[in-house]
């Protein structure tokens, strides 16, 4: 890969940044709301966090930087990636308290001790493996479309790695709500809080989040909705805007693809 196809982007209000492939996958706004839903819905300062398809390290990083929460053990499944990510914490000054791991999340039960984590998060490939047009690039493939890990898995990773009464925070899109549910309610991750984003105010929902609880059932709150675009700052509603400005100092990025 050549210098000239790798970016250094910066996101979030604690100058985050993360190396990208120009030609690869990008990270997108579903990465900052999945932070900031974790972080807001039941983490604890301290206790360790496990992220399942890590990608360039942004939700695990916004968590350490921004969030002041873990540390967090991020698994990422692509070689090239993870040296991007691992490239990445040292950049963050986050040695220590971001840990990358290289691995498959569907071998979780090898890889991964059972129970070991307070919190699992996950900002996985959103669509089925046959729907639509693949990408010609790997990276961007794999990273979109659930060619190397499905839904399912997603699950039962999560369920492995989390202690009695762990938390897990899921973003999906917003047509495949009932399947998750249903999916995190068979494996004993009871949904305690639902969330929908909408783009703008006036239209349908394309994403939703979902915080869940290992094995203790309680009953589901249903957020007010998040609503993307507005009129703060960047075209951002205020709520967005406040996770999305860059400190003065430091070098604004073009905003993430929402």
């Amino acid at each position: 890969m050549s210098d000239t196809d790798e970016t250094l982007d910066a996101i979030g209000t604690a100058g985050v940044q993360v190396y990208q492939r120009r030609s690869g996958y990008r990270f997108t706004l579903d990465a900052v709301l999945l932070a900031h839903f974790a972080a807001t819905e039941g983490a604890e300062a301290g206790a360790p966090l496990l992220e399942l398809g890590a990608g360039s390290g942004v939700v695990s990083l916004l968590l350490v930087k921004q969030f002041a929460l873990g540390p967090v053990d991020a698994l990422e499944l692509q070689p090239e990636v993870h040296a991007r990510l691992v490239r990445a914490v040292t950049l963050n000054g986050c040695e220590g308290r971001v840990r990358p791991l290289l691995g498959d999340l569907r071998e979780a039960r090898k890889l991964l001790p059972a129970g070991g984590w307070a919190h699992v998060v996950s900002n996985p490939p959103f669509r089925p493996a046959h729907t639509g047009r693949s990408s010609p690039n790997e990276e961007r493939a794999i990273s979109k479309q659930e060619w190397t890990c499905d839904a399912p898995s997603v699950v039962a990773a999560a369920r492995h790695a989390l202690g009695p009464g762990g938390r897990v925070s899921l973003v999906y899109p917003a047509a495949r709500v009932a399947e998750l549910l249903g999916l995190l309610l068979e494996a004993r991750l009871h949904p305690s809080v639902l969330r929908l984003v909408h783009a703008r105010v006036d239209e349908p929902a394309t994403r939703f989040l979902v915080h869940a609880v290992r094995d203790r059932a309680r009953e589901l709150v249903v957020k007010p909705p998040l609503i993307v675009h507005g009129e703060g700052p960047g075209g951002y509603s205020p709520e967005v805007a406040a996770l999305m400005e860059p400190p003065r100092n430091s070098a604004a990025a073009p905003p993430p693809r929402g």
